[in-house]
């Protein structure tokens, strides 16, 4: 998979490297302030949704990009496996943080519930983005 020539997997990775973070931030402080939900909720639904656009696209290009390659070096093998889990979290942030805004004002234990699950996936999402972009360098810049 290419664009202009460029191997599309590095391209969209920087996205999911940047979004993923910001999704899951975001989240985070949309679920425990209520200020900040009612002025950055949404906007922070778009990055989510971003975030998980990004990271399935990453996925995608790099199942594609290693095909091309021939062959997994051990340190790619990590980044791989890593990579293969980024887009659960990144997708389910995508759907917990936009169904929790929409229940909030209807049912507060479904709020409690969306929230703690938006949390989960903000985390783990957090953590499986800096674990794949560290595997990834080390695979590509040999530390």
């Amino acid at each position: 998979m290419n664009i202009f020539g460029l191997p599309l997997h590095p391209l969209v990775v920087h996205a999911a490297v940047v979004l993923m973070p910001l999704a899951s931030l975001g989240a985070l402080v949309v679920v425990v302030s209520s200020r900040a939900r009612e002025r950055f909720g949404w906007l922070t639904v778009a990055f989510a949704i971003a975030a998980a656009g990004a990271a399935v696209t990453a996925r995608i290009s790099g199942e594609a990009l290693a095909q091309s390659l021939g062959g997994i070096a051990p340190l790619i093998a990590t980044h791989r496996l890593y990579g293969e889990l980024t887009p659960w979290p990144a997708v389910a942030l995508a759907i917990t943080l936009p169904a929790g805004l929409l229940i909030r004002s209807r049912s507060k234990p479904a709020w409690v519930a969306a929230a703690a699950l938006t949390v989960l996936a903000a985390l783990a999402g957090l953590v499986l983005v800096v674990l794949t972009g560290d595997a990834g360098a080390r695979a590509v810049w040999g530390t």
